[in-house]
């Protein structure tokens, strides 16, 4: 529930990161107090089936570091972080949804359905939750044609922080 409270301390929040992140860069990285890296998870969804090309590099067949693999096309960005980084592999949903998508269920472990809201919160939301404080705490970047992109520049479809509570992802890259 929205209250005036909370509704004060966002726009402090938001006015603070828009108007105050020039004069204090250090917090633009959003380094925790103890001068160590903060810690992200990043969860690759794919709706149509799991490809292993555009995520997995060639001969990882289970879980562990990337730091000598070489990354395909789709993940080399994260090239210059892969000596710090580790996949998960193998982990699935068949049991949320017998169809293409389990929408918030692929990540929240229930039946998920096109147009049913979750039923609960998301492990990427869990996640966010216990990791260190981050100017973004919880960021979701959605991707589909750019007809679709532009047409619905956010959408809420996998990401929950409860039941009935959706998390927004950002699906415009002209928006980011």
């Amino acid at each position: 529930m929205l209250n005036r409270r909370k509704l004060l301390q966002g726009i402090a929040a938001t006015t603070g990161a828009a108007f105050g992140a020039p004069h204090f860069p250090q917090r633009v990285h959003a380094s925790p107090a103890s001068g160590q890296t903060p810690k992200r998870i990043v969860f690759f969804m794919q709706n149509q089936g799991f490809d292993p090309k555009t995520c997995i590099p060639k001969g990882i067949t289970g879980s562990g570091s990337l730091a000598k693999a070489v990354l395909p096309e789709p993940i080399s960005a994260l090239e210059p972080y892969k000596d710090r980084l580790h996949i998960i592999n193998g982990l699935h949903g068949i049991h949320t949804s017998p169809s293409h998508s389990a929408f918030f269920g692929a990540l929240g472990g229930y039946r998920g359905s096109d147009g049913v809201p979750p039923s609960a919160s998301t492990i990427d939301y869990e996640l966010s939750k216990v990791l260190p404080q981050t100017l973004l705490p919880h960021l979701c970047i959605g991707m589909d044609s750019i007809e679709n992109m532009k047409t619905k520049p956010t959408i809420a479809t996998l990401s929950a922080s409860g039941a009935g509570q959706p998390i927004f992802m950002h699906s415009n890259p002209n928006h980011l």
